[in-house]
């Protein structure tokens, strides 16, 4: 099931794996740059297809993949990271992407201009950018990024781009008011990870480009 969690930090967190990852995380804020996709060390390879692993169980264990996102955000934007472990069950047979330390709550307003703009670079013209070659969210797929929301926005590894995120949206297509702001995924960004990508098993993992 495709539903994710409010994103702070909950109370089973592993707090110092947290704070040792967020020390590394802020690290100096070299922008985006190009898309990676596009680089020669990436394009003349197979790209991953679509795929979406879900979670049924929780874990302490923050996989390597997760932690090479969140440092690679941490090089790229000027967010911060908010969060990873939580445990949570969402029904009789899944739980939250967080109970298994497979997402990443990364702290970038949507209310404040300059972040907002940001965010959605990161989003629109990075992750879900079709690459040189014809590949639509290329970066996501070689990335393994399986979910992301953020604004009341949502995508899910499909072909598309941003759609609208249910929590935020009434029947009828119009926008609730009073939203929570982090329910809404309105201050900070969720991103997902297939297993491969939590596993650095994916294209772009294994490549010089995972290190800059």
């Amino acid at each position: 099931m495709r539903m994710q969690a409010m994103g702070r930090i909950g109370t089973t967190t592993t707090a110092l794996a947290l704070v040792a990852l967020a020390i590394a995380c802020a690290s100096a804020f070299a922008g985006l740059g190009k898309n990676p996709a596009n680089h020669r060390s990436l394009l003349d390879k197979p790209i991953e297809d679509y795929r979406y692993d879900g979670a049924d169980h929780c874990t302490k264990r923050i996989p390597k993949g997760t932690r090479a996102l969140a440092k690679w955000l941490g090089r790229h934007t000027s967010g911060e990271l908010w969060g990873i472990t939580r445990c949570e069950k969402l029904s009789s047979d899944s739980h939250s992407l967080h109970s298994e330390n497979r997402a990443i709550d990364w702290h970038m307003d949507a209310r404040k201009a300059k972040q907002k703009k940001q965010a959605m670079r990161l989003i629109k013209d990075r992750l879900l950018a079709t690459d040189s070659n014809g590949n639509q969210t290329a970066l996501a797929r070689r990335m393994g990024v399986q979910g992301i929301i953020f604004d009341c926005k949502s995508w899910w590894s499909n072909p598309g781009g941003l759609e609208k995120y249910s929590y935020c949206y009434k029947a009828n297509g119009k926008r609730r008011r009073n939203l929570d702001p982090t329910a809404a995924h309105i201050d900070h960004i969720h991103i997902e990870l297939n297993k491969p990508g939590s596993r650095k098993k994916t294209s772009f993992w294994r490549s010089p480009l995972s290190r800059r």
